[in-house]
């Protein structure tokens, strides 16, 4: 495994770059809100659809902008598990500081 790890960290590299590309969407409130964030948990793109932006409604609005946020930073964070567990093979790595 010691012979491996300089092999794991590279490919680990290669896997933070790749993860710029990568990208979950989540769409909240039958429409209403949508987000994609890449594998980094970066904001890509996020849009209301229509109707959205009535002021009676705002604060709907802001319980689903945030419920959206939140379930697009869980999948991206699994997406990345997913990726490492490919890359290592399954091998339990230890938790490293801001991956998951």
């Amino acid at each position: 495994m010691i012979n491996n790890m300089g092999a794991i960290v590279a490919e680990m590299q290669k896997l933070q770059q790749e993860l710029k590309n990568k990208t979950v969407e989540i769409n909240e409130g039958d429409g209403v809100f949508s987000i994609v964030m890449n594998g980094q948990q970066q904001v890509l793109d996020a849009k209301f659809g229509p109707g959205a932006l009535d002021p009676g409604n705002v604060e709907a609005l802001e319980i689903i902008v945030a419920s959206a946020i939140n379930k697009a930073i869980v999948e991206s964070k699994n997406m990345l598990k997913n990726e490492i567990m490919k890359l290592t093979g399954g091998m339990n790595l230890p938790n490293i500081s801001g991956l998951f």
